[in-house]
């Protein structure tokens, strides 16, 4: 990291905090899911629906933001988009029903989903190559920073503060990174060598002849599936069938967060001795027999210590995966004009799959612990099975399909 210039680094931290501001707009507000029940007459599975709502919009949002980004250069579209987030975060504290605040959030994920989106086409713009998984190794860092520090944050707001507070931070959080975007953050994009963008539907087909593209964006799905079971399941697995408080939960589930980010950093320390490709292939391994122990500790009834145990090594390689499989799957369009609409196409890609996994997973849930390992394992195995199924990769690598 040490070979990164004062205006490289300023360029991480802000993408970092664009990163970051999804995530935290989820976790962030979450303590106060009882609070705005009451405040709407309604239950919190309403309130939930709040939270159903803004990941539709953060799935939809970044088709929208990638093509925009190859037309109208990086900036511009992601001031456009915070804009968008302060607006809607400000209108979540006025709506006057539940409903209302399902369509604030929509919006305010539309508004938040660029930063994400945008912030790896500038990566592969504005970095080497050699130095791209550092880089998304440092913003899977982030993302595993937010689920520590985005229900704890929220817990203090609302010590000082009703609900509404929350959506007060989140729109200071935009505030302030509107003006570092204006007055610190780069244009990155190259009009004059990349040309002019072709038509959306046009450049999605061709991002999706890639096979490598399509390979890495479907594990990449797959594994936050993988992480979405966990943390949809984690509070049956810890409080009620554990039988642990909710701050030993709030601990356990740092712990994991935790080694998420030993997972992310490691990706970047070990891809100067493993190429990528491979670094993949062994975290899935390692992910696959973490997975079929577990399996065999849930089916045993081992206790839940021990299954716990086990369960921060099925997490731990998914932070090395992050990195690693957006390094894979946006590098070979860098030096193309439509790399933001890639990242765009691989975001989607990657949401999809994953609430196909967790659809999935619900469907097969008898409410017994089995059948999480089921999932867990589901989840390993599958992604295991497409990376190594790759036909004639290596024949497209030698015609230059891709790099």
């Amino acid at each position: 990291m040490k070979n990164f210039s004062l205006a490289q680094w300023g360029v991480i931290f802000i993408l970092s905090l664009l990163t970051a501001l999804e995530p935290l707009s989820i976790d962030l507000y979450l303590p106060g899911f009882i609070l705005i029940s009451e405040a709407f007459n309604t239950n919190v599975s309403a309130v939930q629906i709040s939270l159903s709502t803004f990941l539709a919009g953060f799935a939809i949002g970044q088709l929208l933001w990638g093509p925009l980004a190859d037309k109208f250069g990086r900036k511009k579209p992601i001031l456009v988009s915070l804009i968008i987030f302060i607006i809607a975060s400000i209108a979540c504290i006025y709506v006057r029903s539940i409903e209302q605040l399902w369509v604030a959030r929509f919006m305010q994920a539309i508004g938040g989903c660029a930063g994400v989106v945008i912030s790896r086409a500038i990566v592969t713009d504005y970095f080497d190559k050699s130095k791209t998984l550092k880089i998304y190794a440092i913003l899977a860092l982030i993302m595993g920073i937010a689920p520590i520090i985005g229900p704890s944050a929220g817990t203090g707001v609302l010590k000082i503060f009703n609900w509404e507070g929350l959506f007060w931070v989140m729109a200071g959080l935009g505030i302030a990174l509107f003006l570092f975007t204006l007055f610190f953050l780069p244009e990155t994009y190259d009009f004059k060598q990349k040309g002019s963008r072709p038509n959306v539907m046009k450049s999605y087909w061709e991002i999706l002849k890639n096979r490598k593209f399509v390979i890495y964006s479907l594990i990449a799905g797959i594994v936050n599936g993988a992480l979405m079971i966990y943390v949809a399941n984690g509070p049956f697995l810890i409080m009620e069938k554990g039988g642990f408080s909710s701050n030993a939960f709030s601990i356990i589930f740092a712990v994991n967060a935790f080694g998420l980010m030993i997972g992310s950093y490691l990706a970047s320390v070990l891809q100067k001795y493993i190429p990528t490709n491979k670094l993949v292939k062994q975290a899935l391994l390692f992910m696959s027999i973490a997975g079929l122990i577990l399996l065999v500790a849930m089916y045993l009834n081992l206790n839940i210590r021990v299954i716990l145990f086990i369960l921060f090594f099925y997490v731990f390689p998914i932070g090395v995966l992050f990195p690693a499989t957006t390094e894979l799957a946006i590098t070979p369009f860098a030096e193309t004009n439509n790399s933001g609409t890639a990242s765009a196409l691989f975001g989607s890609i990657q949401l999809a799959t994953a609430f196909i996994c967790t659809v999935i997973s619900s469907f097969i849930s008898d409410g017994t612990i089995v059948t999480v390992g089921i999932a867990f394992f589901f989840c390993s195995m599958l992604a295991f099975v497409i990376v190594f199924s790759r036909i004639n990769l290596k024949e497209e690598y030698n015609k230059g399909v891709i790099s």
